[in-house]
């Protein structure tokens, strides 16, 4: 007997599969023996489809999911029919469904945003800022379970500021997660579907919005003198070793951190130079100009010793990564290897007596600061470029000639 009511549930499209091997959630229709099938915005595999209709779900960002697929199917199902004149259609309820969703639930709910952008973040491999973003998703909702466009007033952003100070974060984690708000609600501008004159978000000094604020991270960069004893200290481990000779690739390569270094491939190694694109660059707009880096002794000698004996164009200079790993799995070597490092430098530093520990981002810090101290005085170059920042001016190191990166190398052999 045909259901004289039309019906919903919930329904995992498994025919044609994204390449995360996600497949579309669909709302499936019943109407008098005849059924539709209604795209959403979510994508689940087998297996997180199975685990949000378990008794006890813990996962958090399921959890979130299960409580929109209750949504969609629930009450937004029931709005829907109720702006439908009889008789029903199909063709009229996707009308009504898919305006409903625009003017409803797209347009109010923030969270739905956030994971939308969250999987166009997935989607293009950017597992780590992905993170971020789902980070200060569940932090916000911490705070406010439901919330709306219009409901992210001063007041409220204020409001997320003093429960988290209170719940003991620190400043810099409290900012970053209203820099997510800031770009979510940015996005909702740009799709119409927040206003620009609602926009709380403070854009100079004199205006009386909200301004996040945070705070100077310490100085993480070693002296002269401290560089000097570092150089001159012998790894008591193979591990110790390992570590000591990444980190001075590190500071002799400009810099460039971990990332960089792990997915360094053999064709990025042109004649006695290494050309690459930051990877944290890559997408902005200017990312066209890559760094070139003179290999000096200290580079040389850590490819030698730790180099992938693969040889090929698209072999990675060092077997840290394989191909065919998936964007997770690579982040996920990568920071199991930065953590390693920072881990052996942190002793070695404490048998160097040094204050404070030693991590993989003080080669950054260290390589600049040097340079000011010397010859090559890299904020001439920072303030020449009209750049705020080392990171900004590694970018554009491009643009001088070999004479130029000789003399860089040739200071940085002094220490």
């Amino acid at each position: 007997m045909a259901i004289t009511n039309p019906t919903a549930h919930c329904y995992l499209d498994k025919r044609t599969p994204n390449k995360n091997n996600k497949y579309p959630v669909k709302l499936n229709v019943y109407y008098l023996g005849k059924n539709r099938l209604f795209g959403l915005p979510i994508k689940l595999t087998g297996d997180e489809w199975k685990k949000i209709y378990k008794s006890k779900l813990r996962d958090q960002r399921l959890k979130d999911i299960k409580t929109k697929l209750d949504y969609y199917e629930g009450e937004k199902f029931d709005a829907t029919l109720r702006e439908i004149e009889e008789p029903f259609t199909f063709q009229k309820f996707k009308t009504a469904y898919e305006k409903h969703d625009k003017s409803q639930l797209v347009s109010n709910d923030v969270y739905v945003l956030f994971d939308k952008y969250i999987e166009e973040l997935e989607g293009k491999d950017k597992v780590g800022t992905a993170q971020v973003y789902r980070t200060a998703r569940i932090s916000f909702q911490g705070f406010r379970k439901r919330l709306y466009f219009n409901q992210v007033t001063i007041d409220f952003l204020s409001g997320y500021e003093k429960y988290m100070r209170k719940a003991g974060r620190k400043k810099n984690y409290i900012a970053i997660n209203l820099r997510c708000m800031r770009a979510i609600y940015n996005r909702a501008i740009a799709e119409g579907l927040a206003k620009q004159v609602d926009y709380p978000f403070s854009k100079n000094r004199s205006d009386k919005k909200y301004k996040i604020k945070s705070e100077e991270t310490k100085k993480k960069a070693l002296s002269t003198e401290q560089l000097s004893k570092l150089k001159q200290y012998e790894p008591q481990t193979p591990a110790q070793r390992k570590a000591f000779m990444f980190w001075w690739f590190a500071l002799h390569a400009y810099g460039i951190n971990m990332t960089n270094i792990c997915h360094l491939k053999n064709k990025d190694i042109v004649g006695n130079k290494i050309i690459i694109e930051r990877i944290k660059t890559e997408d902005t707009t200017i990312s066209s100009k890559p760094i070139r880096i003179l290999i000096t002794p200290e580079i040389q000698a850590c490819i030698d010793e730790y180099g992938n004996q693969d040889k090929s164009p698209d072999a990675y200079v060092f077997s840290i990564l394989k191909h065919g790993w998936s964007a997770k799995k690579r982040r996920d070597r990568v920071q199991s290897f930065t953590h390693n490092i920072s881990k052996h430098m942190t002793k070695i530093s404490e048998d160097l007596g040094f204050e404070r520990p030693i991590s993989t981002n003080w080669a950054r810090h260290s390589f600049s600061t040097f340079l000011k101290s010397g010859l090559i005085p890299i904020e001439v170059i920072s303030e020449a470029l009209g750049h705020s920042s080392i990171e900004t001016t590694q970018i554009y190191l491009d643009s001088f000639e070999d004479d130029v990166l000789e003399k860089i190398a040739k200071r940085l052999s002094e220490i």
